[in-house]
Order: structure tokens, then sequence, then C-alpha cells
């Protein structure tokens, strides 16, 4: 079965085609893609909108269908086909800037038919041709974008760079959406996406031609400046040459004395070689002399060190006895005369039992104990710091002596 193709072309967009006047129709059949849709329209009315499908045998064969959709009595037959996906129109504008000067370009519409607003193209059928192309749209809109759209928004652009401007873009597009929403909509369209395209401007170009002519005036000078590094490698090339071939007269010239001058310079060379030799080997023999004294000092210094060690660790264990024996003498002491005092109060305590502690006793005891104290010496330091502290006291009024340790009259103990 053959196939009906009604989008001969990538321009066109929409067409209406009667269905009386297609002979073949009967034997062909039409699919629809997803991006294409048909409006079917019967003696006036809108009957329904297909798409993604394939119609098959639309003007006989397929009887019942023909009578439910299309009405087999039907006078006026006709068939709106659309293209629903995206499209871009570039409609050209021509708009004066702010501070005067012309921009050129062209403002890109994006553009998408909804199946639902199919319909809505029989009011651009009504007064044009079947076939819609993006060029009959652009003429269509054209007039509105450009005075709506296009010079308000580069009227409000100052210079150049406004253009450029990302801010330009938006503004753009916010005023194509709100200006061209009822023409676009009349006629079935919605508006995706609108930006502009502007050619370079004349302000823009002028400055394009001035850093050309930068650029060519620079290039110019460096090949100036090449040129003259050129020329003067050249001309120290050229005197160098002169000048080696003058040596070289001159050496030629000059040939014994050169072969003489060479013998004097080997003969030189070799005085030299051997004083060299001379001034290394004095210069090893003093480095390994002053090794030598250096090890020496080392070694007598080490000596002096360990009998400083020696004599400081005997030094040390002399003043460790000397610690010792002090302590040991201490303990002595303390131990001797905590038990002296231990038998004096127990010989106190067996005279107060026998009743033969008498005052005259006590005093005796008392100071035979001073005595004993004052000998021992460094044990009764402790007591002597402590007399200052007793001089005041007294007791069944008589003063209490440095040392005592009881009253003499009574037998209280201190």
């Amino acid at each position: 079965m053959a196939m009906y193709r009604w989008r001969d072309h990538p321009d066109v967009v929409a067409r209406l085609v009667n269905a009386d006047k297609i002979k073949t129709f009967s034997k062909q059949q039409v699919v629809l893609k997803p991006n294409e849709a048909l409006a079917m329209i019967v003696d006036g009315r809108i009957g329904d909108i297909l798409s993604e499908t394939i119609l098959s045998n639309m003007a006989g064969g397929f009887s019942r269908w023909i009578g439910e959709q299309m009405g087999l009595t039907a006078t006026d037959r006709r068939l709106l086909f659309a293209m629903t996906g995206p499209m871009d129109y570039s409609i050209p504008f021509n708009a004066q800037m702010g501070d005067g000067h012309v921009a050129q370009g062209f403002a890109n519409l994006r553009l998408k038919i909804n199946k639902d607003d199919l319909p809505k193209m029989l009011n651009i059928f009504a007064n044009r041709a079947p076939t819609l192309t993006r060029h009959d749209v652009g003429l269509i809109i054209s007039t509105e974008l450009q005075n709506r759209v296009i010079i308000p928004c580069i009227a409000k652009c100052q210079t150049s760079a406004d253009l450029r401007t990302p801010q330009f873009q938006e503004r753009f597009e916010m005023t194509a959406e709100m200006e061209m929403r009822n023409l676009l909509s009349n006629m079935g369209f919605t508006l995706l996406k609108a930006f502009a395209i502007t050619n370079p401007t004349d302000m823009e170009l002028v400055e394009k031609h001035r850093a050309k002519l930068k650029a060519t005036a620079a290039g110019e000078q460096a090949n100036a400046e090449h040129a003259a590094e050129l020329f003067k490698h050249q001309e120290t090339s050229a005197l160098a040459r002169i000048e080696m071939e003058v040596n070289i007269q001159r050496a030629q010239a000059n040939g014994r004395v050169t072969v003489e001058m060479e013998t004097e310079l080997k003969e030189l060379r070799k005085m030299e070689a051997h004083w060299e030799a001379e001034l290394q080997r004095d210069k090893a023999r003093y480095e390994l002399d002053f090794q030598k004294q250096k090890d020496t000092q080392d070694l007598e210094m080490q000596k002096e060190d360990a009998k400083m060690d020696r004599a400081m660790a005997m030094f040390e264990q002399v003043q460790a006895k000397k610690a010792d024996r002090i302590n040991q003498m201490h303990n002595h002491q303390s131990n001797r005369m905590d038990k002296q005092n231990d038998l004096q109060m127990q010989m106190m305590a067996m005279a107060k039992e026998a009743g033969a502690l008498t005052p005259e006793v006590m005093a005796e005891f008392l100071k035979q104990q001073t005595a004993q104290k004052a000998i021992d010496g460094d044990g009764t330091e402790n007591r002597q710091t402590q007399a200052p502290t007793q001089m005041h006291q007294s007791c069944c009024n008589i003063s209490i002596q440095p040392g005592w340790s009881a009253c003499p009259s009574c037998g209280k103990m201190f």
C-alpha cells in the first residue's frame, strides 16, 4: 500500500488538505509520527485530533471508521496536518541603540504547537495558502516582534558591549514572552525560548580594524628589529673574519717566534707542574704533623679529664663516709640520751613510790641531768633552742631552769 507524505520539505510547518481532491487517497495510508498531529474538519466542524498512529483506507474499505469519524454523507472533508515538535524561527532585525549606532542581527524564536491547540491554526489558513512554512510564520510575527520586543530592548543598550551581556538576553526573552503571548496563542504556537543574535556593530568593526592595524604595526616593528639584529650579526661576523685573517697573516709572518714561545711555554708548564707537586707534598706533610699534634693534645686532655674524674669520685666517697659517720654519731648520742632519760624517769618514779622524792633530791637530779646534757653537746640542741620559751615558766613558786624536765617540788613533768 502506498504511503501518503504530507510534509515534503523540512521548512513545512502545517498543511491543510482537502480529502475530496485526493483521488488515490483510498489506496494510501498515513503514518503520524510522535512529533506530528492530525485534526479532522468535517463540514466545518472539528473532529478528532490524532497522533502517533497509522491511518489506513481513509476514503474507502474502512467504511465503519469513515462513517463514525468523517461521515459518509459529508460534503466537505479536510485534514489539518502540523508539526508539534519544537522548531526555530530566525527573524532579521535592524534597530537603533541608545548611543545612535545601528544593531543588526537575527531574533531566534523556538516555538512549539501543542496537540490541543492545533485547531487554532485554522485562523492562519483562513486568508493564506494551504501550506504554512517557516518563512510564512516569520512574515506573520516579524512586524509585531520588531516593534514590541526588538526595538525597545535594543534602545536600552547604550554601547555595543551591552548587547553581549547575559542581562540583555534575559530582558529580551522576558519581553518576548510577555508581548508575543497573545499573537502566538491565537496562532496555536507556544514560545519555548527567545534570544537575539547581533552582528558586529560599526564601532566594533572600527575597534577590530584598530586592533588589526596595531598588530600589523607591531609585526612590522618586530620585523625591523629582527632585520637590525641580523645586520648587526653580519657586521660582527665580518669583523671577526677580518680580524681572524689578520691574525693568521701575523702568525705566518712570526712563525719562528711562535715556535720559540711555545717551547718556552712548555718549559714553564713543566716548572709549574714541579712546583705544584712540591706544594702538594708540603701541604700533605703539614696536615699530617697538625693531625699528630692534635691527637697528642686530645690524648693529654683525656688523661687530665680521667684524673679529675678519679679525684672527684674519691672526694665524693670521702664526703659520703663523713656524712655516714656523723649520722651514726648523732644516732648513738640520741639513743644514749633516750636510754638515760628513761632510766632517770624510772628512778624518780621509784623514789616517788618509796616516798623519798624530796626537793633536794629533785634539784640534785636536775643538776646532774643538765650537766650530762652539757657534756653531750649536740644531742641537747633541740632542748636548748626551747630554753628561751621556758625561761618565764614556774611551778610551786620555783623558776624552771633551762634543761629541767620536771618540777623539783611536786615532780610535775614538763
